[in-house]
């Protein structure tokens, strides 16, 4: 089938008027036609915009005086070319005239009302008809009746056109926003709180009752939404990199859980853009499927490229839980889909540092392997055929990374299951096998691009007897340290440089000891007892100190030195700034709910916002 037939059936397939012949048809066109599927999303749109305005009518003056018109009496009838009632004109209409009763306005079919079970879709606002209502069929005279017809349906279309225009505009005005699509693009209305353009400047971001809200980094200003009120943004979001000579990204992509849709959005709020790629097949109801494996695998699939021009994705237009990756381009606004051979799914794409290839995993027939796409001559490349083996057969691929080495790219990789890692693989695209890194029974497996001086480096934590014991590193080039003693480590975190690791040696009702060791010096301290595990001990930009809650004070261990801020209460989350290696926010619930702005220096904390919040707290920047 053409994309020519296939553009002249889409609104009947939007409408399910087809037959099951054509709808199979066409579903199967638009599988593999962005053009035809950029189309149905437009009608999609437009029908959902449209049959959610209410109906409106023209005043009643406006009917007396169109009406009561010389040009519409004439037109119908009523007066002869000389401006004198028409002899013709049966009497009772010459009474109701002269008593000044006019012909009242009537619903015209294809207008804003609701679908009745006789008319299903035909009158649906996106393909407009307007049929002449019986009630305005007026005697005619000196005319020819076809005329008369098409005079008054003109009118009528006219005064229709007229009344939504008029709705709209007033509707915009009043919510003082602005809403259009041109090539995919849609400028969503304002938040209600923002009177004008975000000022420049770094931002920080967050996530309050499924909308994406910003605020000014140093506190000058007041929170504002960044993302439309239509849309319910999951909580997998992701903001650009920075481009160069910038502290953070000016760029945001997030899943909309209403509609299924990829958007992305300008750091100040503007032009969102929903890509025209939906993540779901239509007519499947997306809150069916976020909490499934396949809905899951979507949701965590959002990562931008380390120079920011693309975009990666998964999706599963087939509704048959084959999904497939899709990149989409900044520089182009084009999304494409990238066909893997023998491949019934693939998941966790992850970018290369230097942004020219992509990695995924992938399962073909019941087994997981790992692929890697060539963006730049669109070649692929196996990884790994089966990442398992039948002693463990539960195990799944669990960490999928790249090495911080651009001349020799190296994919490295981690095999088990939740709290029981078994193995660490490593391959360069140019060796013949891959290279057994640790074998093994491990409670946690974290992996570092910068950790030991950019060669990449592993965190194991060891399982003792079911429960976690030491922790050493393992990197890419085979060296092994072990890093504590007779420990009980838990959620071990990296620094920023790869210097430092955090970790709590056991944990009781998500409290316990917080440690740093210097992997420099390997030395062991221990920072401080009753620590809280949630929100996660933050470190700073450059490593130099790490923020930590007790659950209702807030420290900073600044090269030893032990630093509380003044105000208490239960922190919800917390950041460093992007901008300034002075300041933090912090993010309080229960009585002192509120989002805070920290200086260390004067250990000042000022209240800029009076609402919670979810999620981390990440930043961009507004050029």
């Amino acid at each position: 089938m053409s994309s020519e037939h296939v553009e002249e059936l889409l609104s009947a397939y939007l409408d399910n008027m087809l037959t099951p012949q054509e709808r199979d048809a066409v579903a199967l066109h638009l599988q593999e036609c962005h053009a035809c599927s950029s189309i149905l999303a437009d009608f999609a749109y437009f029908d959902s915009v449209l049959t959610n305005l209410p109906r409106v009518s023209p005043p009643h003056a406006l009917r007396e005086k169109l009406f009561s018109s010389p040009e519409y009496l004439e037109l119908t009838g009523t007066l002869d070319a000389r401006g004198k009632i028409n002899q013709q004109t049966p009497s009772s209409q010459r009474n109701s005239q002269e008593t000044g009763s006019r012909p009242r306005l009537v619903s015209l079919p294809g207008g804003l009302s609701s679908s009745t079970e006789e008319e299903p879709r035909e009158n649906q606002p996106s393909r407009l008809k307007t049929v002449p209502h019986a009630a305005s069929r007026l005697p005619r005279a000196h005319v020819p009746w076809w005329q008369h017809a098409m005079q008054l349906a003109a009118v009528a279309a006219i005064l229709l056109t007229l009344g939504v225009g008029s709705f709209i505009s007033w509707k915009l005005w009043q919510q003082q926003a602005r809403q259009a699509s041109t090539d995919g693009i849609i400028t969503p209305p304002a938040a209600p709180q923002q009177t004008g353009p975000i000022p420049a400047g770094v931002r920080f971001v967050f996530l309050r009752d499924g909308a994406l809200w910003s605020g000014a980094g140093d506190g000058s200003a007041a929170t504002v939404r960044l993302t439309p009120p239509n849309v319910t943004v999951a909580s997998t979001w992701a903001v650009r990199p920075a481009l160069l000579g910038h502290t953070a990204g000016n760029m945001l992509a997030y899943i909309d859980l209403q509609h299924g849709y990829v958007h992305t959005i300008r750091s100040d709020g503007q032009s969102d853009n929903t890509l025209q790629q939906p993540l779901l097949k239509a007519g499947v109801l997306p809150a069916s499927v976020w909490d499934t494996t396949t809905g899951r695998s979507l949701l965590e699939s959002l990562t931008w490229s380390n120079d920011g021009s693309m975009l990666a994705f998964i999706a599963d237009p087939t509704g048959s839980g084959q999904t497939a990756l899709y990149l989409y381009s900044v520089n182009t606004g084009q999304t494409h889909r990238v066909n893997f051979p023998r491949a019934e799914k693939v998941f966790q794409p992850v970018w290369s540092p230097d942004g020219t290839r992509i990695a995924v995993g992938y399962s073909y027939h019941g087994v997981t392997g790992i692929l890697d796409y060539n963006t730049q001559n669109q070649g692929i490349l196996t990884i790994a055929t089966a990442v398992t083996n039948a002693t463990n057969a539960s195990d799944t691929l669990l960490t999928l990374a790249w090495s911080p080495d651009t001349d020799i790219p190296t994919l490295t990789w981690s095999v088990g299951s939740a709290s029981h890692v078994h193995m660490i693989w490593l391959r360069s695209i140019n060796a013949p096998v891959a290279r057994l890194l640790a074998n093994g029974n491990y409670t946690q497996a974290t992996y570092s691009q910068i950790g030991n001086h950019g060669v990449g480096r592993w965190l194991l934590v060891m399982s003792q007897a079911g429960h976690a014991g030491d922790m050493l590193s393992v990197d890419l080039d085979l060296v092994t340290q072990v890093l504590t003693s007779g420990k009980q480590v838990y959620n071990a975190v990296w620094s920023p440089d790869g210097t430092y690791v955090d970790y709590f040696d056991g944990l009781s009702a998500a409290m316990g000891t917080l440690h740093e060791v210097n992997l420099s010096t390997d030395s062991d301290m221990q920072v401080a007892t009753d620590v809280a595990a949630n929100p996660v001990p933050a470190w700073s930009a450059d490593s130099s100190s790490l923020l930590y809650s007790t659950g209702n004070h807030v420290f900073i261990l600044h090269k030893k030195a032990l630093q509380q801020i003044k105000q208490q209460g239960p922190v919800l989350a917390m950041s460093w700034s992007a901008s300034s290696p002075h300041q933090l926010i912090v993010a309080r619930g229960d009585g002192q709910v509120g989002i805070y702005i920290v200086d260390t220096q004067s250990n000042t904390v000022t209240q800029i916002d009076k609402m919670g919040m979810s999620g981390p707290i990440l930043w961009s920047e507004i050029p």
